[in-house]
């Protein structure tokens, strides 16, 4: 008998929404089992969009996504600008307020990358705001240029200024807007008409606020660095009330659960918060590992937020209480949580190895990582199956992410200004291996439904644990090896990879014989046989030539002749072959052809062409019909 030892490679794959579980069942002994690397990476390799480099791990599901494309001309070395979205293009700031930038907003195609136009608006850190035909920025020098600093409304098709304001102090934080009015903040609240920009009302604060606000019920909500939150009755600009807080705010984001509490990270003593919407009392605190320069995101009764130290939080947003916590790398800074699909997107500072990263949503595991060689400053963004933001390297990026929808005109923010879209993913094209196991022999079907070639997928067993590797008939690939790399594998194909830790015989080649010749409608039997080197019963699979196939037999003992029959309905030549299959699932090669011509030629005597050609012809007529 052979020395094998047994595998954990059974997977089910279940796919609700766009939600996905990965099942596995241990079959025998777990001396080959496998485990999920959660720190699997997809990489482009070399910005080819036509190939995804992917690494596998044989118990699970590895998700598909193709760079588009990325634009470098609409970065900046510190770009906080999220990305929003309007009827296929993508808007985003650039901005020189840390160092170098554009002091511009793009205008992208998203379906080429192409800049569709610019303008040159001054420094700033928020996002664009789409209002219909109209895009709200507003400007801000860090201090180094308070008179000069803007709020400006824009022509959406071509980037037409419509009317623009001098704010002094600048706007630091998102942009908000009802039917009739814009609101923002410097250390003052503005509403201005929409149409004009003519000043509606104001408040005056504490102090600055970088915190980005809140429009909800009526009322304007948001937080300054002295350490005050604000809830403004946006008819005509009064105070409902104020709260002090634990320390002051900054670069976070007042969000809202629909249930009469609202939420706020604050930066200087590294907590998050919840506080009640009618009165601004603190409902509950967290203290985070380290100070939050992150916006926070909510969804199912659950608030998610990072800190500078690198970890990514999912908190009960009724208790505070923690649910997951993942550090995923060395500091987050602005960009901040997305969710979309049961997914988590959110990307890392780390200089030279920023990344993207895609979290599960309910656990917090990490399910990709795409590095871009600089900080991921940015909030990502959501939207039709793809996932838009920019980084420091003065590069904007373009992910397609699968099919799906979003409405994220609010700096990334859907209506109810949460980072959470409900119809961001509907469907994620993936690769996936399905394995099974009979008489210690594991068998694993490895598909690419992703709609682009992959390469270099790697099928990795568990640590210390060597095995052979061969292809569908036998042959061996690769041998006392912990993992195998397919190099390549074609859209929406399929490749069976064998693995077993002693050799694997694959059956002898099948013969067939019968007939060369026949009548069309006619029924003919051909005999296949074939012996299997380990005495295994076999089973066998006879193509016909005609695109017809027999399917896989019932088994019969190695070296017994089965008997199967077929009938041509044209007439033609056909090329028929068979291959055998042991009962362990190792197929063989293909027999030999036999051609089989329908229907059936009889030859005429030679004297008639000769001769009688006109009789000869006739004939032969007659005989081909």
């Amino acid at each position: 008998m052979k020395k094998i030892f047994s595998v954990i490679l059974i997977v089910i794959l279940v796919f609700v929404g766009a939600v996905v579980n990965v099942i596995s069942e241990e079959i025998l002994d777990h001396r080959l089992s496998v485990s999920l690397d959660d720190r699997t990476e997809f990489i482009n390799s070399n910005d080819d969009s036509s190939k995804v480099l992917i690494e596998l791990d044989m118990n699970g599901i590895s998700y598909g996504q193709e760079l588009l494309w990325k634009a470098n001309t609409t970065g900046t070395n510190y770009e906080e600008s999220a990305v929003v979205y309007y009827d296929g293009v993508a808007y985003i700031g650039s901005c020189s307020t840390h160092g170098d930038g554009h002091d511009k907003l793009f205008a992208v195609d998203t379906t080429t990358g192409d800049i569709l136009w610019s303008k040159f608006i001054g420094p700033g850190y928020v996002g664009p705001v789409i209002d219909n035909d109209r895009i709200y920025i507003g400007t801000d020098s860090h201090g180094y240029d308070p008179t000069n600093e803007y709020i400006f409304c824009i022509n959406r098709s071509d980037g037409t200024v419509l009317w623009s304001r001098n704010i002094y102090g600048g706007i630091a934080e998102s942009i908000q807007y009802d039917k009739d009015k814009i609101y923002f903040t410097s250390d003052i609240i503005y509403a201005l008409d929409k149409d004009d920009g003519a000043i509606n009302w104001t408040y005056r604060m504490d102090t600055y606020s970088v915190t980005k606000p809140i429009l909800k019920d009526n009322a304007f909500f948001t937080a300054t660095s002295g350490g005050m939150m604000y809830k403004i009755d946006i008819e005509d600009g009064s105070r409902i009330w104020d709260a002090v807080l634990s320390d002051n705010s900054w670069d976070n984001s007042i969000t809202t659960d629909g249930k009469g509490h609202i939420f706020l990270a604050i930066y200087y003593d590294n907590t998050m918060n919840a506080y009640d919407e009618d009165t601004g009392a603190l409902l509950w605190s967290y203290e985070l590992h380290d100070g939050s320069l992150s916006f926070n995101a909510y969804h199912n009764n659950v608030i998610f937020i990072s800190d500078t130290s690198g970890y990514v939080y999912a908190l009960n947003s009724s208790s505070g209480a923690l649910l997951w916590e993942k550090k995923i790398g060395n500091t987050i800074d602005i960009s901040s949580p997305t969710l979309s699909g049961g997914l988590l997107f959110i990307g890392t500072r780390d200089f030279e190895e920023g990344a993207f990263f895609a979290l599960n949503e309910t656990t917090g595991d990490i399910l990709w990582k795409y590095p871009v060689g600089a900080s991921v400053t940015a909030p990502p963004s959501i939207v039709d199956g793809m996932m838009l933001c920019g980084t420091d390297s003065w590069n904007m990026y373009a992910f397609d992410f699968g099919i799906g929808t979003g409405d994220w005109l609010l700096h990334r923010y859907d209506s109810s200004n949460t980072a959470f879209s409900s119809n961001g993913l509907t469907e994620w094209q993936f690769v996936s291996a399905s394995c099974n196991t009979v008489n210690d022999i594991t068998t694993c079907s490895v598909t690419n439904t992703y709609d682009h070639d992959v390469t270099d997928v790697k099928l990795k067993l568990s640590d210390g644990v060597n095995a052979n590797w061969y292809d569908i008939s036998g042959h061996l690939l690769k041998s006392e090896s912990n993992y195998y790399m397919i190099e390549d594998l074609s859209s929406l194909s399929t490749l069976t990879i064998v693995i077993s830790t002693d050799q694997v015989h694959h059956p002898g080649k099948p013969t067939i014989s019968g007939s060369s010749s026949g009548k069309i409608g006619k029924e003919y039997t051909y005999v296949v046989s074939a012996v299997d080197p380990d005495g295994s019963d076999l089973s066998y699979y006879i193509d016909w030539g005609d695109g017809s196939f027999s399917g896989w037999t019932g088994t019969i003992s190695s070296g017994e002749s089965l008997n199967v029959s077929h009938t041509w309905n044209e007439k033609g030549i056909y090329i028929i072959k068979a291959k055998a299959k042991n009962t362990e699932g190792i197929e063989s090669e293909w027999s030999d052809p036999l051609e089989v011509s329908m229907p059936k030629s009889k030859p005429l005597p030679l004297f008639l062409e000769a001769h009688y050609p006109f009789i000869f012809r006739f004939f032969s007529l007659i005989y081909s019909i």
